[in-house]
């Protein structure tokens, strides 16, 4: 995804196939959503942005994406790998 066309999805309202989580701490959420999307037509979960769709960025430490795609997995039955 090139940054252009990531500026056009954040600053919309979400959507069927879009979601704004503020913070990694919404694990849950974004757990929940992963599986919703994985449910339906998929889509992309914008870790960072607040409800309201501004970018509000978040600190990504070595490993912090293979830890979030783990918790996902570890809480998922089928297990979900996102990408």
């Amino acid at each position: 995804m090139t940054a252009k066309n990531l500026t056009k999805i954040i600053g919309t309202s979400e959507s069927t196939t879009a979601e704004w989580k503020q913070s990694l701490s919404e694990i849950n959420e974004i757990i929940e959503t992963a599986v919703a999307f994985t449910n339906t037509e998929g889509g992309k979960i914008f870790v960072g942005v607040s409800k309201t769709g501004k970018a509000l960025g978040v600190q990504i430490g070595k490993g912090t994406i293979e830890n979030l795609v783990n918790k996902i997995g570890q809480h998922t039955d089928p297990k979900l790998h996102p990408k």
